[in-house]
Parts: structure tokens; sequence; C-alpha cells
């Protein structure tokens, strides 16, 4: 006990020593968490969150990790109270920074993260999250990055070019798409979650031949999106090694091409609320890695392409809320592994087809529901007799 008191007492005497008579001092790695830990409320912190601050050895630190000389290599600080200090700056062996910040209305953009960030030279790793407006920190002296995530509300967004990033995560910015995006060739994992959307998605991203998670989504659950006056680029549809695509809300209309069938690692494929018109084609059934496919409030016309039931690793199947006509085909008996399926709100005709039980897996997932389109007759007794049945709406 004598011994932590006297390293909270030894704590507080470094901003003195900063300033005394002999002038400043460098500050070692530990001299600069103790800052932090003062400044930014430590005292006020989750105690997983400060286990171990302020003892004698930093590897004992939460959320704290060093490397074998004794330099910080990673720090996480969840949720600071207070600021953080500039001095984080001098924490030249820092690899990976992750900031969660509940920062509160009406405080200054500029003081919630320090700019003296963009000094961290060996950074690889960049995570940051604000609740409220703040500015991200410059990033045009960290060469070494390769992975980036930051949530900055109604922000600009920074300037990212001139470097090889292998993951991106903006999220609440206001503004274009940052054409520097299109030219990283090494990209494999982009996600744009944005404030406010200027324009679409520019047909460059075809240049993104290594992207194999692409999320763009501009949607709010509270009031009206104004979806930018686009068209969807074909372009995205190239990208043959995506395996998890998500859209909506980024286009007002559009087309899903041909060349859809190309996205042979495709597992996850999402496309909503992006004024999609014409039909759907039947190259969807060509996908061989195919789970979950969802291409619902659209403008979608035509028949469900019997070519599309081919795909048998289908687990979801969600087409509802677009203008498809004609009966259900036979063959959707052959999704076998089907587990949730959504038809409502379409002009479908004709019956159900009793093939549908040998889809012995419906209703494991959230939903399975045929409503709101012109179907006849009867539902067959064998598909009455399926285990979740009762889900079922029709």
């Amino acid at each position: 006990m004598k011994h932590f008191k006297l390293s909270i007492l030894a704590a507080a005497l470094i901003p003195a020593a900063i300033l005394s008579s002999c002038g400043p001092k460098t500050l070692s790695d530990k001299d600069i968490l103790t800052l932090v830990y003062q400044q930014a409320g430590g005292e006020g912190w989750d105690e997983s969150d400060k286990e171990g601050w302020l003892s004698d050895n930093l590897a004992d630190w939460s959320n704290v990790t060093v490397n074998d000389e004794g330099r910080v290599t990673e720090l996480k600080l969840q949720d600071p109270k207070g600021m953080i200090p500039a001095e984080i700056g001098g924490l030249t062996e820092l690899k990976k920074l992750t900031i969660y910040m509940r920062n509160k209305k009406g405080e200054d953009p500029e003081s919630c993260i320090p700019g003296t960030i963009s000094e961290l030279k060996n950074l690889e790793s960049l995570i940051i999250t604000c609740s409220v407006p703040c500015t991200a920190p410059s990033l045009a002296e960290m060469s070494g990055l390769k992975t980036l995530s930051l949530r900055c509300p109604k922000s600009a967004y920074p300037e990212i070019g001139g470097r090889d990033l292998t993951e991106i995560t903006l999220n609440d910015f206001n503004g274009a798409i940052p054409e520097s995006i299109y030219e990283m060739k090494d990209l494999k994992k982009l996600v744009i979650n944005p404030n406010e959307l200027d324009g679409g998605i520019s047909p460059k991203i075809g240049q993104l031949t290594n992207l194999e998670h692409l999320q763009i989504d501009f949607s709010q659950f509270i009031g009206s999106v104004d979806v930018p006056e686009a068209s969807l680029p074909e372009e995205i549809f190239s990208l043959t090694n995506l395996k998890y695509l998500f859209l909506r809300g980024v286009a007002t209309t559009g087309k899903i091409p041909a060349s859809v069938g190309g996205l042979t690692n495709i597992k996850s494929m999402i496309l909503t609320n992006l004024g999609l018109y014409g039909e759907l084609p039947k190259e969807l059934g060509d996908l061989p890695n195919i789970e979950t496919l969802e291409i619902y409030n659209n403008k979608i016309e035509g028949k469900i392409p019997v070519e599309l039931f081919k795909a048998t690793t289908l687990r979801q199947l969600w087409l509802d809320h677009n203008l498809l006509s004609g009966t259900i085909p036979a063959e959707i008996g052959n999704l076998v592994n089907l587990e949730s399926i959504q038809l409502q709100c379409n002009q479908l005709t004709g019956s159900i087809p009793a093939s549908l039980a040998k889809c012995t897996k419906l209703g494991n997932g959230v939903f399975v529901d045929f409503s709101k389109n012109n179907f006849t007759g009867d539902v067959p007794a064998a598909v009455k007799a399926l285990p979740k049945f009762e889900k079922f709406k029709f």
C-alpha cells in the first residue's frame, strides 16, 4: 500500500519536473501514460480499464502492450474523461492506438483528439471513435498505417491519400467519398457509413481488385434520407475477390449486370434501397459460395429466374418489396439449406409450390414471408407439415 501511494505521489510530481529550471525533459513512455491517466480522468475509468495503472511495471497496465525493451506498442483508451494530453505523440514505438471517446456536445472539436497523434510515425493501426463532432488527426506522416477506423460525426473526411491501407472504416462523416480511396490497390476492406453523402460511388471502385469486404451504408433509423442522385456503378460486380457486399441508399438507379456471376467468392450480397431496376440476372445462380442474397426495396421486375435455385448454398433469400411477377419455380425445393425467405410485397401469382416442403430448415432464420402477393389456392399440406410452419406468413 505504501508503495502504491508513493507511485501516485511520483506521478503527481511529473508535470512540475517537466517545467523545472533544468528545462524540458524527454518523457518516458511511463511518464506519458501517467499524464494520460491524470488528464483524461483515470480515477473515473472503469475498474477493468484502469487496473494496474501507476504501478511500477507498464506490462501490468490494463489495455497497454509493451515490447521487449519496455516501450509501449499498443494502447487502448476506453471512454477517457477529460482531455488526452498532447504528450501522447511521444509514444514513438506505438503501433496500434484505439480511442473510444464519449465526448460531450459543445466541446471544441479541435481539442477532443490531440493533433500530436500525427507524430506517431510507426503506427500501423489507428481506431478513433467520437460521439460528437471532432477533428480527425492528419495522417500525412503515418506512412506505415495499414488499418484505419474513424468515427467523427458530421465532420469532413480526413486526407488519407498517399498510402497503402488494407482496411478502412469511416463512420458519420459528411461530403463525398474521398477519391484517394479508389487508388489504394492493396485495400481489402472498405466500410463507409456516412452521415451525409454527396454524390454516389465512383466507377473507379473497379480499381480495388483486392477488395474482399465492401460496405457502404447511407441510412438513418430515424427520419428520411436524401439518397444521392447517382447510378450504381456496374464495376462493383467485377470485384471478383469480394466475399461480403452490402450497399444501401447510395444510388437511385442501376442494374445488376450478368458479370455478377463472376463473384465466385461471394458469401453475402445485400443490395437495398438503390433504385435497382430490370430483371434478376440468371447468373446469380452461378455463385458457388453464396449464403445470403438480399435484393429488396428496389424496382426489380420480371420473373424469378429458375437458374437462381442452382445456388444450393443459400441460407437467406430476400427479394421482397420489388415488382417481381410470375410464379415461384418448383426448383425452389433445391434450396435445402434455406432458413429464411422473404418474397412479400411483389406481384407474384400462382400457388405455393409443394416442393417448398423440401426446404426443411425454413423457419430457422428470422423471417419466412410470402404475403402481399397474388397467390391462389391453398398452401400444400406438405408445406404445412414443416417444423416451423407456424412462423410463416402467407
